[in-house]
This record gives structure tokens, C-alpha cells and sequence, in this order.
């Protein structure tokens, strides 16, 4: 249980992140608002952590996790017919996953691991509608072949780095690099309660959010994180119930259920992977 428990974090404040972004949102551009998550998060992470860890390997891994991963999802919801399908399809990042693992750590799923990931994928994608394919959801793929690509880097290359004090480096860092963006859709309407909401974002999805995710990835690797990560869409129609009283659908409701088979069955795979004789 103790294993499960950064993942549990990471689920539990990226969905209800969900809700107070679009709060958010209603005073605030998404590329300011991200520069607003990544500041805040890196300044706490910073004074928590007593420092950062920096590098080339640091700013490789800021880069391709944070900055680039939130730019194109950024890109594919502002470009997008259908915003809901757009931000889901940001967590098609364990079938790329997979297949990268597959060709440059030569670690081949199982058949169950597959249809598992397979299935809560369509689940999620089915409960935030399928209409509405165009540039933006395009986008919001790369953005999750970019979070593959993150992910592997840093199981590779950074996994024995202090996380706290590399989450801060890369969240600094990837602020600078989103700035020249701001003024794409720009729109800022100060008040102390849009600012507020910015503030705690940056606190859970991003502070806490991205340690626990990296922790998560040192405890169960980074396939049985990101197959477990399918539970954000799933979770955050709960959390927009409790935040905005907004009702799910039966398709939404539906979906979430599809997800969590995916990733029941995901989760019986690895179990049954680890009993095998080897």
C-alpha cells in the first residue's frame, strides 16, 4: 500500500486540478496560467528542497516533461473543436509508452498489459466524446508522445536525482521557456480570487503533483504509473461534481467504468508477470 501511495497523490490532485482550471481559466490565458503553476510550484519546491538541481540532463528533462508536455497541451485544448476529447488525449502516453520501452529498453508488454491500457484508453477517450478530431486533438497526441518521451528520460537518466530539488529546477526553467508564448489568447483580469485559484494549482498539480508523480515512477516503473494515471479523466468528473456541481453524463459515467477495467485488467497483468517463473 505504502508503493501505491504517490501514485494515489498524483491521481487525486491532477483530477481535482481539473475543476479549479476551468475556474481559473475564467480570468486567466492558459499559457499565463501555466507560467503562474510553474513559478509558484518551483519557488515552493525551491525553499522546500533548499536548492535545485541543475544540469544539462536537468534541462533536457524540464524541457521535454514539463515545458513542451504543457505547451502542447495547452495548444490542443485552444485548438480544438472538442477541448474535453483534446485534454484526454494527453493519456494516450502509456501506448507510446509502450511502444518506445519496447524499442529502446527492449521491454515487451504482455498481451493483458496491452488490451489493458488499450481498453481504459478508449474508455476515456469515449467519455470525453469522440467528435471533434482535428489539429488540437493532433496536438494533444504529441503532447502524450511527449510525456512518453519524458517519462522514459527521466526512468533513464535522472530516477537517482533528488526530486524535489529537480522538480523545482524544471519548473523554473520551463517557465522562462513558456513566456514567449503569453501572449497568445492573452487575457488577464486581475482579482484576488483568480489569482488565488492560480496559486493553489501550482501548489497541487504542480508542487505536489509532478514529486509524486516522479516518486511513483521509482516505486512502480513507469508502466504500472502511467496505466494508473488513465484514472485522472475518470476521477475529475468527480471532482467538477463536488467543485462546480456539474453532473456526469451516462457517456461520461460509462467511459470512466471502461477505464477502470483497462486499468484493473492492467493491474492483474503485472501481478500475474511477477508470478511467472522467470
Amino acid at each position: 500500500m505504502r508503493k501505491l501511495l504517490p501514485i494515489i497523490t498524483v491521481i487525486l490532485v491532477w483530477s481535482s486540478a481539473y475543476p479549479l482550471i476551468k475556474i481559473a481559466l475564467d480570468y486567466v490565458s492558459p499559457i499565463v496560467l501555466a507560467v503562474i503553476r510553474l513559478v509558484t510550484g518551483g519557488i515552493i519546491l525551491t525553499v522546500y528542497g533548499r536548492g535545485l538541481s541543475y544540469g544539462k540532463k536537468e534541462m533536457i528533462g524540464g524541457l521535454i516533461n514539463v515545458a513542451l508536455f504543457m505547451l502542447f497541451l495547452n495548444f490542443g485544448v485552444m485548438l480544438s473543436v472538442n477541448p474535453a476529447l483534446s485534454a484526454t488525449l494527453i493519456y494516450t502516453q502509456p501506448i507510446f509508452l509502450v511502444i518506445l520501452s519496447a524499442i529502446f529498453l527492449s521491454k515487451k508488454p504482455s498481451v493483458l498489459q496491452l488490451l489493458g491500457v488499450t481498453i481504459a484508453i478508449s474508455g476515456a477517450i469515449y467519455s470525453a466524446g469522440i467528435t471533434g478530431f482535428n489539429l488540437g486533438s493532433i496536438i494533444s497526441l504529441i503532447g502524450g508522445l511527449m510525456w512518453a518521451i519524458g517519462t522514459l528520460y527521466y526512468q533513464v537518466f535522472l530516477i537517482e536525482k533528488d526530486v524535489i530539488k529537480l522538480n523545482s529546477f524544471m519548473a523554473l526553467f520551463s517557465a522562462l521557456f513558456l513566456l514567449p508564448f503569453t501572449p497568445i489568447n492573452f487575457y488577464f483580469k486581475f482579482t484576488i480570487s483568480g489569482i488565488l485559484v492560480a496559486v493553489i494549482i501550482g501548489i497541487i498539480a504542480q508542487a505536489i503533483g509532478f514529486i509524486a508523480w516522479f516518486n511513483s515512477i521509482k516505486q512502480l516503473g513507469s508502466f504500472l504509473s502511467s496505466s494508473l494515471s488513465l484514472l485522472v479523466p475518470a476521477m475529475s468528473y468527480l471532482f467538477s461534481f463536488i467543485m462546480l456541481d456539474e453532473v456526469p453524463t451516462f457517456q461520461q459515467l460509462l467511459g470512466s467504468a471502461i477505464v477502470l477495467l483497462g486499468v484493473f485488467l492492467t493491474i492483474i497483468s503485472q501481478k500475474i508477470s511477477r508470478a511467472l517463473p522467470r
